[in-house]
């Protein structure tokens, strides 16, 4: 099935410290919007995803959806912050319009973690609020799809994961993305604050891993290479790479409309890899390290896997 994301705009109600995108208050018009839907769907496109800032401000989003699914896209993905599901009605319009997969950003089962990473204070509470009503929803036989939590890996949270996966599976959540941080956008002023090595993170993800032989859940891990990733042979169901579908993107910038592959992009222009990777028996599926990263840390950490 193909699948194609549409960037609404970076209009946001968050301002996150990690935001690779940057702040820029403006969504894409209406018409815009709706002639690039019926353009991908003549395309042969049947899976969309909408993107932000967030969508979910989107003035007629509910009307796009709806025009998605007359034009024939069997599955609609929507990415949030999720504090505007706290209005229930609203997250029904949604859900009935057509969407029926969702994926919710939040980064801390800490209330101070979170509100600070994200630069809104109460906006956890109006997280926790629009995720009780998605597995209310989800409970109800209303959303088909499991629903995704998505978080920033960064100094911050990373020493409290463990406690905030099991948090979030009380809360009935099974479907988990731990998303390392890319240094780029907004994310380029805090770096310094929020951004850690690989090598301090791989001991959680072992633990990680470990724990969620308990929590049995779906994990996945991204931006992570694989030289730096424990046994692949036996953990490949956590490497998301390995997992996503190929996905076309839409984006509109300053200096007009942008039509790239996520995948192609990620391995071409914004990672990178070292002459010794060649040898690696992972090299032509591993996409590289984030460029920034190497400006940062370098490439010490990173050995080919020969065996």
């Amino acid at each position: 099935m193909k699948h194609i994301e549409i960037n609404l705009g970076k209009a946001c109600n968050n301002r996150c410290r990690f935001c690779m995108s940057g702040q820029l208050a403006t969504f894409v018009n209406y018409e815009t919007a709706r002639d690039q839907i019926v353009e991908s769907a003549d395309n042969g496109y049947e899976s969309l995803g909408f993107l932000g800032g967030e969508v979910t401000l989107y003035p007629k989003l509910i009307e796009l959806v709806k025009l998605a699914k007359k034009n024939g896209f069997k599955k609609i993905h929507i990415i949030s912050n999720g504090r505007k599901y706290r209005d229930r009605n609203f997250l029904l319009s949604l859900i009935k319009s057509g969407v029926d997969r969702l994926s919710v950003s939040i980064h801390s089962h800490n209330e101070k973690i979170e509100d600070y990473l994200t630069q809104v204070k109460g906006g956890f509470k109006e997280k926790i609020m629009g995720l009780k009503n998605l597995i209310y929803f989800y409970n109800q036989g209303l959303i088909k799809n499991n629903i995704s939590i998505n978080f920033v890996i960064n100094r911050k949270n990373y020493k409290d994961i463990l406690k905030s996966l099991i948090y979030f599976k009380k809360l009935g959540f099974t479907d988990f993305r731990l998303n390392f941080m890319w240094p780029e956008g907004n994310a380029s002023l805090y770096y310094q604050e929020l951004l850690f090595s690989y090598t301090d993170f791989y001991p959680f993800i072992i633990k990680i891993i470990n724990l969620n032989q308990k929590l049995k859940s779906h994990i996945v891990f991204d931006g992570i290479p694989y030289c730096v990733f424990p046994s692949i042979k036996d953990n490949k169901k956590y490497i998301g790479e390995l997992l996503d579908v190929s996905t076309d993107v839409i984006n509109y910038e300053k200096n007009g409309r942008q039509f790239f592959n996520w995948q192609d992009r990620k391995r071409n222009e914004l990672k990178g890899k070292q002459n010794k990777c060649k040898f690696c028996i992972y090299n032509n599926i591993c996409e590289g390290v984030w460029l920034k990263y190497i400006e940062l840390y370098g490439w010490d950490e990173f050995k080919p896997i020969i065996e």
